[in-house]
């Protein structure tokens, strides 16, 4: 083993809070649209809406960061690692 520590770079994980910016937003919108439809009061409203998203907000943390790592890869993927003869 060669000892190197290997990481992510500090701040590479940004990019991930706009996936899970949308990522919730896709996910709570429809929610929003049918307590509208419903006519709830604002207050509820705006209790039921805010529960949902605390609710969500560990697993859209999980997965953005997932989806993060894919699009990164896609759009900059990492060359092949030179086979080294012994």
């Amino acid at each position: 083993m060669c000892g190197i520590h290997f990481e992510r770079e500090e701040g590479y994980w940004a990019m991930s809070m706009f996936v899970g910016y949308v990522m919730s937003l896709v996910i709570v919108l429809p929610l929003l649209a049918v307590l509208y439809m419903l006519h709830i009061p604002i207050g509820l409203f705006m209790l039921i809406t805010a529960v949902a998203l605390i609710l969500i907000t560990p697993i859209v943390f999980h997965y953005a960061r997932i989806i993060w790592l894919y699009i990164d890869e896609a759009f900059d993927p990492r060359p092949e690692p030179i086979p080294v003869d012994y």
